[in-house]
């Protein structure tokens, strides 16, 4: 008898194929830390933030008020910057996208390559402090836009505020009804969640902490996991297993 068929390959569990790598909740979870370290760099440094634009525009509404035109500037520009990222991003992923090529692996790599310059002109000693700010911005606006799904709705990998109301809103939604989005529980939901704020939290606590003793420390961990996702979305393409986030963006 042939042994072929002992060594044929298992096919994908289900959940492998229906979901694609950029929606697992690890890689909800890494991409959250990449936002919490480029956050403790621009806010250790510029006083703005790098993917909460939120505070970004609640200080932008402040030193309006105050008449205070510098402190008004860095994080209306922020601000800015992270919209032309998502923007540039878009077009960058519509044109990918229409020639049927993957969008993930080359906004990694873009976003890779434009920490490792930024990194760089920190080592070297002669940057803008604000410039570099608002490139980290740039930078954040287009994996906001690029990375924002799980199982096809929306987490919200750059949005604080978002994802502490859904956590919440899943973890008492559980008390009430145990099956939920896709009928997976609630408690799975609000556990994803809990796990994006963790990222961002874990991201910003390490990457003050690093920074404190390598130069551009909060940048290095960001363009590393970058790295470390450029490698597992080749890997996996090459595996021939989905890659790009779904479409859409409902909850239910």
């Amino acid at each position: 008898m042939s042994n072929t068929a002992s060594h044929t390959p298992l096919p994908d569990h289900p959940e492998a194929i229906r979901f694609p790598l950029m929606e697992l909740p690890l890689v909800g979870f890494l991409l959250a830390f990449m936002a919490g370290s480029m956050n403790a760099w621009t806010f250790a440094n510029a006083e703005t933030f790098a993917t909460v634009q939120s505070g970004n525009v609640v200080q932008i509404g402040y030193w309006l008020i105050q008449g205070n035109w510098d402190k008004f500037m860095a994080p209306f520009l922020s601000v800015i910057a992270f919209g032309i990222g998502s923007a540039i991003c878009g077009a960058i992923m519509t044109n990918l996208l229409s020639h049927h090529r993957i969008v993930t692996r080359a906004i990694l790599f873009l976003e890779f390559l434009i920490l490792a310059v930024l990194i760089w002109l920190v080592w070297k000693g002669e940057h803008n402090v604000l410039m570099i700010a608002y490139t980290v911005s740039f930078i954040a606006g287009m994996q906001g836009n690029a990375f924002h799904k799980s199982h096809g709705m929306l987490y919200g990998n750059v949005a604080v505020t978002f994802v502490v109301q859904m956590a919440f809103n899943f973890l008492i939604q559980s008390f009430f009804n145990k099956k939920g989005i896709n009928g997976e529980p609630n408690l799975m939901w609000a556990g994803i969640f809990f796990l994006v704020l963790l990222g961002f939290a874990g991201g910003g606590a390490i990457g003050f902490f690093i920074d404190r003793f390598v130069t551009a420390g909060a940048l290095i961990l960001p363009a590393l996991i970058a790295l470390i996702l450029i490698v597992i979305v080749w890997r996996d393409h090459d595996r021939h297993q989905r890659v790009d986030t779904l479409p859409g963006g409902n909850f239910a």
